[in-house]
């Protein structure tokens, strides 16, 4: 119902309110039997309200109508012209991954989950944390160097020995590729800070107090890049609600560590004024609606992770979190969650829409139907 529609009808009502203060005053009333003047009424509602208020009036809910309607404002909301059948809900879901979360961060609600709590191997989403304590812990201006313990670790990101970062830089270039040695030159440096003597020891001890002072109960850390230490143990462990509690706490309280998280690519410079091209390991960053932060994680034990937030809409933070998939089914599993938590945070919208105006026009009717009621009682008393 429009705005200009709204206002029609508070002005006929005002005009129906002066009448009846007119008649209770003494002015001069009409002969017409009361039923007949019941039934004039009830078709006059049902010309202002329309099918509702026949509903309303005969005790019914309007049948399937109330679908429609969401129908037709869902259909208006995503700019279409007919109703979409084809989204997907989390009722209709299959997922790869072995575990899995959706949170509205607004208010907290768990829109779906899949063994939320239980303990998987995190493989790079270990990372998260690396850039959190690294960043809570290093000085400002820091200037870090790739060593050669740095370059040992496994997967080769194009990084040189003695190579010099500042600390901004090799953050960025360990989430957006999700750099190994990247990650480790980094917690060596910060970890010099907390135990010279055993700089990486100290700084994954550090990752651990951190975790445990966020209430991650079912995380921890072995090593700072979630590297495979064996063909049984994973570099850490976490489970879907974890890393959805770590990505809210770093998004709230320090969310320009993950801004390159969201870019397709980019280029990354060194201290010498020489950059890597840095292109992000989160193929479908660009698939996903307002993306807020991502980050992905694949080793053999842990297979596919990926854990992404993103604005749903109308101002809905939502993260998601798939753990345990493969190394392409991470990326159709997020999205099915993406789009079954749009689906669901607009139907949420549009509920509480259609709910309010239905309300104000089951409002408007009771006060109209009240005040004939009073008159056709004034004239019966009459």
């Amino acid at each position: 119902m429009t705005d200009l529609e709204n206002n029609k009808i508070k002005e006929e009502s005002l005009e129906g309110q002066d009448l009846s203060f007119a008649l209770a005053s003494g002015a001069k009333t009409s002969n017409m039997p009361v039923r007949r003047q019941l039934a004039i009424v009830a078709l006059l509602l049902i010309g202002v309200f329309g099918f509702g208020a026949s509903a309303l009036w005969l005790g019914g809910d309007g049948g399937g109508n109330d679908n429609q309607a969401a129908s037709l404002s869902e259909s208006v909301v995503s700019g279409e012209d007919k109703t979409d059948t084809e989204r997907i809900s989390f009722d209709d879901l299959e997922l790869l991954a072995q575990g899995a979360i959706v949170i509205d961060v607004s208010s907290g609600r768990v829109l779906y989950q899949k063994a939320p709590d239980e303990s998987l191997p995190l493989a790079s989403i270990t990372k998260l944390m690396t850039a959190l304590v690294a960043s809570e812990v290093v000085e400002d201006g820091a200037v870090i160097s790739v060593t050669t313990s740095a370059l040992n670790q496994s997967g080769d990101s194009g990084l040189g020995e003695g190579e010099q970062f500042s600390y901004k830089n090799l953050s960025d270039l360990m989430l957006l590729i999700s750099s190994n040695d990247g990650a480790y030159a980094l917690s060596a440096y910060v970890g010099g800070s907390l135990d010279q003597n055993s700089p990486e020891v100290a700084f994954v001890k550090a990752m651990n107090v951190r975790a445990k002072e966020l209430g991650l109960s079912q995380t921890s850390f072995r090593n700072p890049t979630g590297l495979d230490i064996s063909p049984t143990e994973a570099g850490a462990y976490g489970s879907a609600r974890d890393v959805a509690k770590l990505m809210e706490y770093i998004l709230k309280n320090s969310p320009e560590l993950l801004e390159v998280t969201t870019y397709i690519d980019t280029a990354v410079y060194n201290e010498a004024g020489i950059f890597h091209q840095a292109d992000n390991t989160n193929y479908v960053v660009d698939a996903i609606p307002h993306t807020i932060a991502s980050k992905t994680g694949y080793t053999t034990l842990a297979g596919g992770n990926l854990v992404v937030a993103f604005d749903a809409g109308l101002n809905r933070p939502v993260i998601a979190v798939v753990l345990g998939s493969t190394h392409q089914g991470r990326f159709s599993d997020i999205l099915k969650l993406v789009e079954a938590a749009k689906t669901e945070i607009l139907n949420k919208e549009v509920k509480a829409k259609d709910n309010l105006r239905m309300g104000n026009q089951s409002s408007l009717y009771q006060w109209v139907l009240g005040a004939l009621i009073n008159r056709s009682i004034d004239q019966l008393n009459s």
